[in-house]
């Protein structure tokens, strides 16, 4: 069984490249078809980056006597960070998918 790590779009299924995943982030258009695709909703990951990042932002750092400064810049980076990787392990589908 091969497991992809780029996304593949579901309506031609060729696999992305990492750029052009970069590239089509907000729309998930796909760049060989044109047909829209949709992200899979309610990825641990995405749980776990949307839900922590500001807990440690707002209520850790500032116990800590973090400086703004430092808070910024690894916020910043950690965001980076995030959308580097986003595109990896990001699964498509053909239909938009319910919030619940």
């Amino acid at each position: 069984m091969e497991v992809n790590l780029l996304p593949t779009c579901q309506h031609c299924f060729s696999e992305w490249t990492y750029k052009q995943s970069l590239k089509n982030l907000l729309f998930l258009k796909c760049p060989y078809c044109g047909e829209k695709n949709y992200a899979r909703k309610f990825r641990i990951r995405d749980i776990i980056v949307g839900v922590g990042f500001p807990i440690i932002i707002l209520f850790i750092f500032p116990l800590m006597n973090v400086p703004y400064k430092w808070m910024f810049l690894l916020t910043v980076i950690g965001l980076l960070i995030y959308m580097m990787t986003y595109p990896i392990n990001l699964q498509l589908t053909k239909d938009e998918e319910p919030l619940f």
